[in-house]
């Protein structure tokens, strides 16, 4: 009897071992953790930065809300910190206009090795700008803002 219950322990212990194996282990190794992401598109960086920006509850530059969104360069976040120091400016530096557009519109970017520019259009009639950006790793930052004139 005793020896029919450690057969029987040994079997329940190998049958969890082997499931355990089979799926817990093994599926993230041959399959991959689903943990991976995809790069964003340098338009799509853009274009989810224009997105919160617009809808922020406030002003993004007052509240300085910008400084803690990922997607923007060290430098580019010095230079709008810069821009609003004194707060007295005349035009977004972001939008490039002094109200708030409706809508925002990232077009296919243009890709030059590590570098790469996206146009943005707006709701208002005409209003574009040229978003630059940088590879930073794996991840596109936007690093510049170009006002067209």
């Amino acid at each position: 009897m005793k020896n029919t219950n450690q057969v029987a322990f040994l079997i329940i212990l190998i049958a969890v071992a082997a499931a355990t194996l089979f799926f817990v282990i093994l599926p993230p190794i041959l399959y991959g953790s689903g943990r991976e992401t995809k790069t964003a598109a340098p338009e799509q960086v853009v274009q989810q930065f224009y997105d919160w920006y617009v809808s922020y509850q406030g002003n993004p530059l007052v509240d300085k809300a910008y400084q803690g969104n990922e997607p923007l360069s060290p430098a580019f976040i010095a230079h709008l910190d810069d821009f609003t120091r004194d707060g007295q400016w005349r035009v977004d530096p972001v939008l490039c206009a002094q109200d708030v557009p409706n809508a925002v519109t990232a077009h296919p970017a243009q890709v030059s090795g590590e570098r790469a520019s996206v146009e943005v259009t707006t709701s208002f009639t005409g209003h574009r700008l040229t978003v630059e950006l940088a590879k930073a790793g794996d991840a596109w930052s936007i690093d510049k803002v170009a006002c067209s004139r």
